[in-house]
């Protein structure tokens, strides 16, 4: 990698043609002119004339037959990609000033290996976290506070899709993404950073490398909606399951949580409908689980054809295949 760029930046994007072209105004404005730009469109319609039109070096794929799945979408860019460091940005996020200084200065302790950049969304108070940022409780629930200010790097065990960075050679060692979060694709960023961290590698908060999130419509449903949550438990369900094992105490305590949680809702129609959505939500979690998981934690390393296929192409080191198969076996 010593005649390629430092970092490549990803975009994924679906029928948003207006977020699309103002997120790489930024990127064209906010990067290096050696920084590579990856595009993966799952639209019906081509746009790769506006990409061009904006960021003329950008590589734009078109992939229509990937609509619904973003991961796969990220998995698909990463097949391009040329950079030591390998970011993914929402197309509906704005470059802060500074970002790529920041987050290529984050990257020069060699001991961090992901980076989730801070994301800011306009809310009041955001700026402000009483909850440690991207921390993995012991109960199972996630903390945020990507939006907050810090003094300098913070060491986390999850990041954030919208704004994440990983070294190109982690991503080679993992195989990729999990690309089996549905719907909403819920956790599937939550999910590379816990396997990482399996890994026994760092990821850090780096709150210099900020983006302004303007959040666009989804295609389909909104932000929040039942469909939302209803995927919210189902993917977290199999992301505890396979981080720490069917039978995780955290898996446990976080399905007593989300019951108890019914209790504290206001007013009797509230309580109905938050018992509905868990119990189903949980059920389907259930099941899915128990396909997707085993008893213990599965192995980080994703050693499927494609796990396999972009350990070669993003060029992980002599060895790692073999650890990854012998992984698998122990189990």
């Amino acid at each position: 990698m010593a005649d390629g760029p430092k970092l490549s930046v990803c975009i994924v994007t679906f029928e948003r043609p207006a977020f699309l072209e103002r997120c790489l105004r930024s990127l064209q404005a906010g990067l290096d002119r050696d920084a590579q730009v990856v595009v993966v469109d799952a639209s019906a319609a081509s746009q790769g004339d506006l990409v061009r039109s904006v960021r003329p070096s950008a590589e734009y794929v078109h992939a229509p037959h990937l609509a619904g799945w973003m991961t796969r979408s990220r998995n698909e860019a990463l097949r391009h990609v040329r950079g030591e460091v390998v970011s993914f940005l929402d197309d509906d996020v704005v470059l802060r000033p500074g970002w790529e200084a920041a987050l290529l200065d984050a990257f020069a302790d060699p001991t961090v290996a992901a980076v989730a950049g801070r994301t800011c969304n306009g809310q009041p108070g955001e700026e402000h976290s009483e909850a440690p940022v991207g921390r993995l409780l012991p109960d199972g629930r996630l903390t945020d506070g990507f939006a907050s200010e810090q003094d300098g790097l913070v060491d986390i065990d999850h990041g954030i899709g919208a704004n994440m960075s990983f070294r190109r050679s982690v991503l080679a060692e993992l195989g990729g993404f999990r690309d089996d979060y549905p719907g909403t694709a819920l956790r599937e960023d939550t999910d590379i950073f816990l396997r990482l961290r399996a890994l026994g590698r760092r990821a850090v908060f780096a709150p210099d490398a900020a983006v302004d999130h303007l959040p666009a419509p989804h295609v389909r449903g909104a932000r929040f909606d039942t469909r939302y949550k209803l995927y919210g438990r189902r993917n977290h369900m199999v992301l505890l399951a396979r981080d720490g094992g069917l039978g995780s105490p955290q898996l446990r305590r976080w399905v007593g949580g989300q019951f108890a949680a019914v209790g504290r809702s206001r007013g009797l129609a509230a309580k109905a409908k938050r018992l509905g959505v868990t119990v189903v939500g949980i059920a389907w979690g259930s099941g899915a689980a128990v396909r997707q998981a085993r008893w213990r934690p599965l192995p980080p390393r994703r050693d499927d054809a494609l796990g396999r296929e972009l350990r070669v192409t993003l060029g992980a080191p002599p060895g790692v295949e073999r650890g990854a198969r012998e992984s698998e076996d122990d189990e």
